[in-house]
């Protein structure tokens, strides 16, 4: 199973990055971290994250693989 996710950031000042993929929400992460410790915003209270969107289901080409089943005797 593939994951297709997005992301939202909201700032309580209002700011909000919407529709972002694993790895921009993981860049914004870092770079609001980054500006935290360099100018003091945001405070990391005041960040909260989503995560939406849907599972998209891949097929398995091992799943088709032969396998052994156990005799059954009766």
């Amino acid at each position: 199973m593939r994951s297709n996710e997005l992301y939202k950031i909201t700032i309580k000042d209002g700011e909000v990055y919407t529709d972002l993929s694993e790895e921009d929400f993981m860049d914004k992460m870092v770079e609001l971290s980054q500006c935290y410790y360099e100018v003091g915003y945001p405070h990391p209270d005041s960040i909260s994250h989503e995560t939406y969107g849907n599972n998209v289901h891949e097929s398995n080409r091992d799943s088709y693989s032969n396998s052994s089943e156990e005799n059954q005797t009766g």
